[in-house]
Parts: C-alpha cells; structure tokens; sequence
C-alpha cells in the first residue's frame, strides 16, 4: 500500500514511459464438444504484465466494508466477470490509477490485493486512508458501482515452491501486511510446497490487526507450517487487548530483535531461507524496514543476515 509504493515506484518509469452426422456417430460427436466447451469455460486473467500496462482496464466496485476507523476492503468486479480470474501473482501489485479534481496529471499508486489469484469475476483491495493520500482518500471515496482504473500487474517476487522442509521469516508493519499476507497464503495454498512460515505483524492497536480473521483461518488450516505473531505499539493498549495475555501470540512494542529471537533460533534449525536463499520478506514504514533490514539494521548486525537474503516489497 502507501509504504509498498515506495518500492514499486522504481517500476513506475517503465509503466508511465509505458474467445450432426447421424444418429451412430452423435455420442462421438459430443464428445469433443464437451472438450471445447470446458476450454472455453477455462478463466482467463483479467491483467498480464506488460500488456495490461499500456491497456489499463476498469473494475467495477460491487461491496465496500468498513473495517476498522480508518480503513476500508473494497470488492470489485472484474470486467470479464466469471470468465476472468485477476492474474495478478500473489505477493504482486496492481498499479491504480484516477484524475483528482482540477488535477493536471493523474495520481498512481500500486495496491497488493488480498483476494487470491485464482478468484473468479473478483478483485479485492485492503485500503488504509491517510490524512494527505490522495490515492486512499480517492479509493475510500467509492462507493458499489464505481469504476477504478487498473494496469498491472507490477512484477515482483518469484517464488519456486520447496518439496522440502524450509523456514521463512515475513515481516509486517501496519498496512504493509498486504503483500504478505498474499505472500504467505499463496506459498501455504501450494499442497507441494512444504515450506514453514513465522509471521511477525506490528501494529499500533489490536484495532489494526485488519486480516486478523483471515490469519487465523489460514492458521486453522496450516498449524504446521504457518505461526502469527502480533506486536502491539501503542501506548493505549488495555481492555481491548485482552489477547495480550497471549504471550506467544501478542508481544507488546514493536518488530524487535528480541520479539524474533526466538523464532530466528527456530528458522536456523530447520533450514532457513527460500530455494533463492530469501530468508527474510519484509513490508512496512521505511524506518521500520532501515531499523530491522538496512545497512545498520539488526538483521545484519546482530544474526548476519545478508542484504541479498532479504526481500523487501
């Protein structure tokens, strides 16, 4: 979302620079219409990169949810409907697009959607709105019927599924949970690929743990290979976070060295990092990726973990 454009802008110069014999033989005869019925009936993605780049496409907004004070999930529909799956990779960006008002050039920004590549007639965005954004403020502002300019989708990472036991260590920071959250579900949804995740989500209040449902039911479905963990910031953290009483699952203050020590010990034990050598996915404000991934961060510093084993979206 906001913090994810400012790695998906170095893909900006390039966007912008940028379908009877006889009675005998009628069962035969059928039979290779059923064939061609079905590869008919087959999806086809709504968006592909480059092409849907220079040839943007609209959606259309079917249902708008309030989730929480400030941030909204936003269905559409695609423009294919049921014949159409988004295309859109999971951990990959599209690029939205709008005219503001008196404005003499349109304002982009890329979005991870949380819906699965694979969704038919659908695409769903999570919207944070932020007192200045002008790409949130205009995506808040939609309401069911409306269009939305669309390009992408905005390459990203390319995963290879493991046939055999790995850790990965994916890191979040308020709205920056989007790309991982579509990372971590599209590697867990792979039935081959056998790769564990440990999860680390900072956030202000649990008022902001937005996917909170959706983890937990990818939790439910993958105990063995997927662990969440909350790390709550805000100073107002009581009654409403109960959970707190979880250690293992809420940690109060921020991503820290400390809050993933533990599961780094485990990462280092069981074999960790991607068939690349990622160990680390990391989404979030950029002082909080300079803090936990830049050059003095403590990835680094503290468990030697190398600039080329981090990915940040």
């Amino acid at each position: 979302m906001a913090a994810f454009f400012s790695r998906s802008s170095r893909a900006l110069p390039y966007v912008t620079g940028a379908a009877v014999l006889g009675a005998g033989a009628t069962y035969y005869a059928s039979r290779p219409r059923i064939q061609l019925e079905s590869a008919q009936n087959a999806p086809t993605p709504a968006l592909s990169f480059p092409s849907s780049m220079p040839f943007p496409k609209k959606i259309t907004v079917t249902d708008v949810e309030q989730v929480n004070h400030d941030t909204k999930k936003i269905t559409f529909s695609l423009p294919g409907g049921d014949s159409q799956v988004s295309g859109v990779p999971f951990g990959s960006a599209i690029l939205t697009s709008h005219w503001p008002e008196n404005g003499w050039l349109p304002v982009f920004r890329p979005y991870t959607p949380i819906s699965a590549p694979d969704d038919r007639g659908t695409l769903q965005l999570l919207v944070k709105q932020y007192p200045k954004g002008r790409a949130s403020s205009h995506l808040h502002s939609l309401i069911p019927g409306s269009t939305l300019t669309v390009r992408g989708p905005i390459p990203a990472y390319t995963w290879q599924r493991s046939t055999t036991p790995r850790e990965l260590v994916l890191i979040a920071g308020g709205a920056g949970i989007t790309p991982i959250y579509s990372m971590a579900r599209g590697i867990l949804s792979d039935p081959e690929d056998q790769t564990r995740i440990q999860m680390f989500w900072g956030v202000n209040s649990t008022k902001d743990i937005v996917l909170g449902k959706e983890l937990e039911q990818l939790e439910q479905q993958y105990p063995s290979r997927l662990r969440v963990t909350f790390c709550v910031s805000g100073a107002e953290v009581k009654p409403d976070a109960v959970e707190l009483a979880e250690p293992g699952r809420y940690k109060k203050g921020y991503v820290s060295s400390e809050s993933l020590r533990e599961a780094i010990t485990r990462a280092k034990a069981g074999g960790w990092g991607d068939a690349k050598g990622t160990k680390v996915f990391i989404c979030g404000p950029p002082a909080m990726e300079e803090a936990i991934a830049g050059k003095t961060g403590w990835l680094g510093g503290e468990y030697g973990v190398a600039k080329k084993e981090i990915h940040a979206f």
